[in-house]
């Protein structure tokens, strides 16, 4: 495993450390870094491979969208408040909107960044295939980002999402399309991304398991279950393999640390909370806060570390210990989210007893990591005896493994859509009741696409808020 989470980390850190070389000693790989429009990048600002490979390089610091785009307005902190992963801790109206689920549709919550990062990662994909063409595990491994930025997008955001593009300077506007649609756009470019990475040499075999989670992730939401588990083997991906996200001086913040555990702006949340002195139980949220499960390992700022307190003065808060410093690294793909995905095909045969093999296996058999941090063993879980336990049981250990990866409102909306015997519907999935703040929880379980997103003259609006 050591070796595997070595690995990741040295890819993206020597990326970033030579994004900080390039910066310093040539000005115009520095704009080839940081193009102003996206896809609009002068053609004779990239003719040689050294600028493609400079260009790649900025085109995979886009994976941190999804976490460092200011102020914590990023995919991953902001679905898991819209979830039961974090609670809203601050002063700012849009953000306790998100946690109430009651959103209107102005705010960005990094819709711009994320979708413009297509570009940037096209922009790149063209250069290595002018300038290096036989670097195709280095074309493939943008594919696969590609494919995952467009799978956040099916992920976070509702019915009705243009993917427009800009091909040497032509700009085509995209029309809104379904999540799956979206969903059907990443897999194809994970296709690509996988029949590319062919070589056997370590950095070809670790671009390539990325990819094959990443399309296994997205063959779930569609409810290929069978097709996601033969993506993801143990064969193909082993359970201590981890592709992560790292951070240090040069390269940027842990964005997670910084708006949760550094400004305390969200906390980790649970099952309930406290209304006017009263206990109040939060309906369907599990409580990540309080279940002193080592996945989810936290202090408390108002008893553990009573220096920390929210930047609203008053919410309790919960710092996760997944990430203890502003330089720990993120998950972005694992062997443990291949296994979930096995566990998931084996409840949907059904095999109650063979998902529980998985389950249990997880939680017994040690080292396993998720990046950084190193997860204590835990007891095995009995089998349930029905098949809605089963399902109940699986997104619950879901829910504590993936925690704060982005994985739990795709998750959430998938329940309703493909489990509707178990969850008849969203009251049944998400949190409900009073809210904290004042009021009762919404009913949003999605992000509307924002009004920016109307200077494209072929969306109005999003073409329904549906799981």
């Amino acid at each position: 495993m050591k070796t595997n989470m070595n690995r990741a980390r040295w890819a993206l850190a020597v990326g970033l450390v030579s994004v900080a070389a390039l910066a310093a000693c040539d000005s115009v790989k520095t704009e080839l870094l940081q193009p102003q429009n996206p896809g609009l990048i002068d053609p004779t600002a990239v003719t040689t491979p050294t600028a493609a490979l400079a260009l790649r390089i900025g085109a995979l610091g886009r994976y941190k969208q999804v976490v460092n785009c200011g102020n914590g307005e990023c995919a991953w902190a902001q679905s898991g408040l819209l979830t039961d992963e974090f609670k809203n801790a601050d002063f700012q109206v849009p953000r306790a909107d998100v946690d109430q689920r009651n959103m209107a549709n102005d705010p960005n919550w990094n819709y711009s960044g994320t979708t413009q990062s297509r570009g940037f990662i096209r922009d790149a994909i063209d250069a290595l295939k002018k300038y290096a063409p036989d670097s195709l595990s280095m074309i493939g491994e943008l594919y696969a980002e590609l494919g995952f930025i467009e799978m956040t997008l099916a992920d976070n955001y509702c019915n009705g999402i243009p993917l427009g593009h800009t091909i040497a300077g032509v700009q085509t506007n995209g029309v809104p399309l379904t999540t799956q649609a979206v969903y059907d756009s990443a897999n194809a470019h994970l296709d690509t991304a996988i029949l590319k990475i062919t070589g056997t040499d370590a950095q070809s075999v670790y671009a390539r398991r990325a990819a094959q989670i990443f399309k296994a992730r997205v063959l779930v939401m569609q409810g290929k279950f069978a097709l996601a588990a033969a993506q993801v083997t143990v064969a193909n991906v082993p359970t201590t393999y981890q592709y992560d996200m790292v951070f240090s001086a040069t390269g940027g913040t842990n964005g997670l640390w910084t708006v949760a555990n550094s400004i305390a702006r969200i906390t980790v949340a649970d099952s309930f909370d406290i209304v006017n002195l009263l206990p109040n139980l939060i309906v369907n949220a599990l409580p990540f806060a309080s279940a002193n499960d080592p996945r989810v390992p936290v202090l408390s700022g108002n008893v553990t570390v009573p220096k920390v307190t929210a930047e609203d003065q008053s919410t309790p808060m919960f710092l996760s210990q997944l990430w203890k410093g502003q330089f720990d690294p993120l998950v972005l793909a694992s062997g443990v989210d291949a296994r979930l995905i096995e566990a998931e095909a084996a409840l949907n045969v059904p095999d109650i007893t063979a998902m529980m093999v998985i389950l249990n296996s997880l939680r017994t058999v040690r080292p396993l990591s998720l990046a950084a941090y190193a997860v204590p063993a835990m007891a095995a879980l009995p089998t349930p005896g029905t098949q809605a336990a089963a399902t109940a049981l699986f997104f619950r250990e879901k829910a504590f493994w993936t925690f704060g990866r982005g994985q739990r409102l795709p998750d959430m909306r998938r329940m309703v859509r493909l489990y509707p015997t178990v969850y008849a519907d969203e009251s049944k999935v998400f949190p409900k009741g009073v809210f904290f703040k004042g009021g009762n929880y919404g009913s949003d379980v999605n992000f509307p696409v924002p009004s920016v997103e109307q200077a494209n003259p072929l969306f109005s609006a999003c073409l329904d808020r549906k799981a």
